[in-house]
């Protein structure tokens, strides 16, 4: 049966009365033996530990823990899925206003990907940057998706879409994306210190979003 606070204080008094009663003088005035003391001593610290566990591991907090837990093993599983899903498409050729499987834009392959995991994003990475939550460049993870400008878009407005792949230790990230310049679906690193950093506009989480 779990305990609750009311159950802790309770086993706490007992302890405590039992540890006075154990510890004042004998009618001799002799003090109890040393080794009953340490066995009240012993007994009172198991019975408050007990109550201690029992309480957190039936305290709401716990269960939240273990739901968020949960969830991010399922994460993790779906985006190893997907990663692997999308690798199956390098050398894809890129055409504006494809959608797959046997050529692709950069919304279209990202929206492909995506969908063929039951995610619906809109059809353009300008409105696709309108979905998800907002993710600093420095908390990336695999499955966020990242949004630049391009030379059809304008600097500052969103014209081009990319999928991380993997995350490094200093932050650093490497992406899948449908690229005109580069003629088809390929591996990019971001930051590179040139195009991508300097036409970056921001990242959105799909997964485990409300999108």
């Amino acid at each position: 049966m779990a305990l609750n606070i009311k159950h802790i204080l309770t086993i706490i008094i007992s302890v405590a009365g039992i540890a006075y009663t154990q510890a004042a003088p004998t009618a001799n005035n002799y003090p109890i033996p040393a080794k009953h003391l340490k066995s009240v001593v012993d007994t009172s610290e198991e019975l408050v530990k007990c109550a201690y566990e029992s309480a957190r591991e039936n305290s709401p907090f716990a269960s939240m823990q273990a739901e968020s837990q949960d969830n991010s093993d399922e994460h993790s599983q779906l985006i190893g899925q997907m990663k692997e899903f999308a690798s199956q498409f390098l050398g894809t050729r890129y055409r504006l206003g494809a959608a797959g499987p046997k050529q692709f834009d950069c919304s279209g392959f990202v929206g492909y990907v995506f969908r063929n995991f039951g995610f619906d994003l809109h059809r353009d990475s300008r409105s696709q940057f309108l979905q998800g939550e907002k993710v600093d460049k420095n908390d990336l993870k695999p499955g966020d998706l990242l949004f630049f400008s391009s030379r059809s878009s304008g600097k500052g407005r969103v014209g081009h879409v990319a999928m991380v792949t993997d995350v490094n230790e200093d932050g650093s990230c490497r992406f899948i994306h449908a690229s005109s310049s580069k003629r088809g679906v390929v591996y990019q690193n971001f930051p590179d210190n040139g195009y991508y950093s300097k036409h970056y506009i921001g990242a959105k989480r799909i997964i485990g979003s409300s999108i």
